[in-house]
């Protein structure tokens, strides 16, 4: 379901991520532990193209794609499949509960609201 090869990430020259190498099959869960630092967060902040790697590829659902040359509408499809919550979540404070679940799905997904609705409310 999720392969990740050789992927790469660094930062000011710094090597956070190094050949890093994956699979996931469907249905398995996977948690990653370590300590504070260690490349966790960016690790999935990497799947989803919220931190570009500098290299390596990706396999999800069918999906493969060199992280080095993804095009925009290839990152769209990537992030159609992901989903991701992160430590410290922040909802829109004007919207209520059920509007900040739907947000994600009609702007990332390009679902009605009506959709939106009912998926939220499952």
């Amino acid at each position: 379901m999720l392969s990740l090869r050789d992927l790469k990430l660094s930062f000011d020259g710094s090597q956070v991520l190094d050949d890093i190498n994956l699979d996931v099959k469907k249905g398995e869960v996977v948690k990653l532990i370590g300590p504070s630092g260690t490349g966790k967060t960016s690790l999935i902040r990497c799947i989803n193209l919220l931190e570009r790697p500098d290299s390596g590829f990706i396999s999800l659902g069918g999906l493969d794609y060199d992280y080095s040359r993804i095009s925009k509408k290839e990152a769209l499809n990537l992030r159609r499949k992901t989903a991701m919550v992160f430590q410290q979540y922040n909802l829109f404070k004007n919207k209520t509960a059920i509007e900040n679940v739907m947000d994600a799905q009609m702007v990332v997904q390009k679902k009605s609201r009506k959709e939106a609705y009912e998926k939220s409310m499952q």
